[in-house]
């Protein structure tokens, strides 16, 4: 376990419970400043449940959650997005009816603190013409600006979603699944999309794609029936023989 300060994200004995279904059972996961962290595991291991706990969206039934090095674990998600977390989720969360230059710009906007108002803030501020415009071209759909996101294909969609928790200036994102329904050129574009517009940024991702996820991460935590069985880097985790039988099987050689 590294040091608190070196920590973006610490998550201490976290357990989730639904009635008397334990979801999670004691998860300790640090996420360092600055890393590509990959958290694996089967299909209903917790792993989208531990996100958001994470996110604010729910409520740990113990433990405790730190965002660079502060107590965050009852704070809800327009106050972590303040601290500068960010989610993704594994469907496109988009505003449909709107530009995707119009969704970016509502990405800046709910960033910003200490403005005179919505309107004044829309019409009358450079920064959020700028941020928007940064992020457009970082994530590739500078040609796309004024379509409406809800007419993007799929991979243009996530890409969208992607530049959204990029242009509220967070410096810790949650992405879930960013390649699922993607075919494996998608994915691919996907995940060097992701290197490159999250260069420096603290990254904790959900993925079941395990090329993508020993491509980009820096380490790999395994989750397994609410519990995380292995954390190193991705060659530790592909020899780790706990890991092969609980959940890479026939994948790793």
């Amino acid at each position: 376990m590294t040091d608190t300060m070196t920590d973006a994200l610490r998550l201490t004995g976290i357990e989730k419970r639904f009635g008397d279904t334990r979801i999670l059972r004691g998860v300790d996961l640090s996420v360092r400043a600055g890393e590509r962290h990959a958290l694996i595991g089967p299909n209903g291991a917790g792993k989208s449940t531990l996100f958001s706990l994470i996110a604010g969206e729910r409520r740990p039934s113990a433990g405790r959650i730190e965002l660079n090095g502060a107590d965050t674990t009852r704070l809800a998600p327009a106050a972590l997005s303040r601290r500068g977390l960010a989610r993704s989720f594994q469907t496109t969360s988009v505003f449909a009816r709107l530009s995707v230059i119009e969704n970016l710009r509502c990405a800046v906007l709910a960033s910003q603190r200490g403005a005179a108002g919505f309107a004044a803030r829309w019409l009358g501020s450079r920064r959020v013409e700028a941020r928007a415009s940064d992020v457009i071209e970082a994530i590739g759909l500078a040609d796309a600006a004024h379509r409406e996101a809800g007419a993007l294909g799929y991979a243009e969609q996530r890409a969208l979603d992607l530049g959204l928790a990029l242009a509220g200036g967070a410096h810790t994102l949650l992405l879930d699944e960013p390649t699922a329904g993607m075919n494996r050129a998608e994915a691919a574009r996907a995940i060097e999309l992701i290197r490159a517009t999250t260069a420096g940024k603290t990254l904790l991702i959900i993925e079941h794609d395990m090329d993508a996820v020993f491509g980009l991460a820096d380490r790999v935590s395994v989750l397994v029936q609410g519990r995380v069985i292995a954390t190193g880097t991705p060659a530790a985790i592909r020899a780790d023989a706990a890991v092969r039988e609980a959940y890479l099987g026939g994948f790793v050689s």
